[in-house]
């Protein structure tokens, strides 16, 4: 399964986009989106929904998850991201396990 920057960079490769051009598009900060392409940092849901929209692909597609089988887990990450600081340490964990597909 390949990772959210993974799949970014192979969708930009395809369409002859560059990730400045992605910036442009999501209003991502150039450093910022280098760091989530490259996994240094988890990216919010909200951002993941900024790129996959710019993408013009599915949350489920820029995740690598089959879209029938992952409805609850993406469903429950978006509910838990909306949560922001109130995350338990454990939902945080169960969060980017879900983003991650670890």
């Amino acid at each position: 399964m390949n990772s959210v920057g993974e799949t970014v960079k192979e969708i930009l490769k395809k369409t002859g986009k560059t990730q400045v051009d992605l910036c442009d598009m999501t209003g991502i900060k150039p450093a910022a989106m280098s760091k989530y392409l490259s996994g240094d940092k988890i990216p919010r849901t909200e951002i993941l929904m900024k790129i996959a929209n710019a993408l013009d692909i599915s949350l489920y597609s820029l995740l690598g998850k089959d879209e029938e089988k992952s409805a609850y887990e993406i469903c429950r990450s978006a509910l838990l991201a909306r949560s922001g600081n109130e995350l338990t340490e454990e939902e945080r964990k169960d969060l980017i396990k879900l983003i991650l597909g670890d």
